[in-house]
């Protein structure tokens, strides 16, 4: 068992460094589609797409538009921009990993509008698909989807690899559609941030004095400088420029 159990694993490894030297090797748009439709083959899904979650009529410097889709599909929803109507990608932006669309109940609330959408891609041949959610701070959402399974069970087989693939293809694309500058280093000191989170939360200077044992000049000295340091005019900006910047997490605006 224990030569099993290594052998097993070691396959594992195998895959993963397969996958991840081949989408690697990809050095321009069409190696990657090739490689994106070679894999949507072996996974046995008809269709499949590798895109940004914007207006792909007229795509802006960055955009990531790989896709080989069933044509009324793309037609409502890159001819129609609907995109941030669409059940699927509308799931991205509450899923942590790579989900079934069967699954979409579970990590969106489905109205009339979402359920006609899913049931026309099921006339168009997308009976059942797999999303991976691919994001970077400060850049637009995007995904990986494979679509229009043989079975629901090859589906289920597919999540896991499909995961994989999709992080690593869809941050090749990333880098194919120009450079990524790295993350800002940090800019605001500890009882900056404090302010900060608290404003995101709709407190006001005195609440924030009185929640953090200072004085209101103090708390206004510290979130006019924080305004500066980001080129923020308001305490909105602020707010979400620090958001964008990743120095305050969108967890921590939440009242308790």
């Amino acid at each position: 068992m224990a030569g099993s159990s290594r052998s097993s694993t070691a396959f594992g490894f195998g895959l993963a460094d397969d996958i991840l030297r081949t989408i690697r090797a990809a050095d321009d748009w069409r190696s990657l589609r090739q490689l994106t439709r070679d894999f949507s083959d072996e996974i046995r899904s008809r269709h499949f797409a590798l895109i940004t979650h914007e207006d792909l009529r007229a795509p802006k410097p960055g955009a990531v538009d790989i896709r080989d889709y069933a044509e009324g599909v793309e037609r409502r929803i890159i001819g129609g921009c609907r995109y941030r109507r669409d059940p699927v990608m509308r799931g991205c932006l509450f899923a942590d990993s790579a989900f079934l669309w069967s699954e979409l109940r579970d990590i969106i609330t489905l109205d009339h509008q979402d359920r006609l959408a899913l049931e026309f891609g099921r006339r168009e041949g997308l009976n059942e698909g797999i999303t991976v959610p691919c994001g970077k701070l400060g850049h637009c959402l995007g995904s990986c989807t494979f679509a229009g399974f043989r079975s629901p069970r090859m589906a289920e087989l597919a999540l896991a690899p499909a995961q994989m693939f999709g992080v690593f293809a869809f941050q090749r694309a990333r880098r194919l559609a120009g450079p990524l500058l790295p993350g800002p280093e940090p800019r605001l000191a500890p009882r900056y941030r404090d302010c900060v989170v608290l404003v995101g939360r709709g407190l006001r200077n005195k609440a924030i004095a009185h929640r953090l044992g200072l004085s209101e000049d103090t708390i206004e000295s510290y979130l006019r400088d924080a305004r500066k340091l980001f080129g923020a005019s308001d305490r909105t900006e602020l707010v979400a420029a620090a958001l964008l910047a990743g120095e305050i997490g969108l967890d921590e605006l939440r009242r308790s």
